[in-house]
């Protein structure tokens, strides 16, 4: 499980400049078959219309065209890049590092939110939750389950991760919901 896959937007400039499809990532507790340690980013205080900019810019990027992965193209990535970040920038982000570092600290926050109970809980309990749940699956098969389990338990051994600022998390819980369903739009779930 990657924690909104390194921010909704490494998901889909990383994936548009590596020409893989643009798909954010999931958040922490959502789906045990892709868990991962998440990995850090800069933490910032974050502001609202920084979570309001990030939600509009993630489909804007995810709509890029992504390259082939076979034949890199340097100049349809510099016109990528170029896009990415006039996008974060309509979206009141100063660069593409400031997005990054907004869409990290929102993905440190979603990685311990319940989303059941939409509570700041940490890491670790989720994983534990998400653990147990897996074992309990009769209808996965082995291999998915057993590769699933071993991706749990290296999050696990990894260990908590900081926890992030107490406003922050406000923030971000407050505008959980939202950032719930723009994450579920980008999986091609439904809201």
């Amino acid at each position: 499980m990657t924690i909104l896959s390194r921010s909704l937007f490494a998901a889909s400039v990383s994936a548009l400049l590596a020409g893989t499809a643009l798909v954010p990532g999931i958040a922490l507790a959502q789906d045990p078959a892709q868990a991962t340690a998440p990995e850090p980013g800069k933490a910032i205080a974050l502001t609202q219309e920084q979570i309001d900019g990030l939600l509009v810019a993630q489909p804007e990027l995810a709509a890029l065209p992504g390259a082939a992965p076979d034949k890199p193209d340097p100049k349809a990535e510099a016109q990528a890049q170029a896009e990415a970040e006039a996008i974060v920038k309509r979206n009141g982000f100063a660069s593409l590092e400031e997005f990054q570092d907004a869409s990290d600290t929102v993905d440190a926050v979603l990685g311990g939110i319940d989303p059941e109970t939409t509570r700041y809980v940490g890491a670790t309990p989720l994983l534990k939750k998400q653990l147990a749940a897996l074992q309990a699956d009769k209808a996965m098969p082995a291999k998915e389950k057993a590769d699933a389990v071993k991706e749990i338990e290296a999050a696990l051994a990894a260990g908590e991760p900081e926890k992030p600022s107490p406003a922050n998390i406000t923030l971000v819980t407050r505008n959980y919901a939202r950032l719930s369903a723009a994450m579920a739009e980008g999986d091609g779930k439904p809201k």
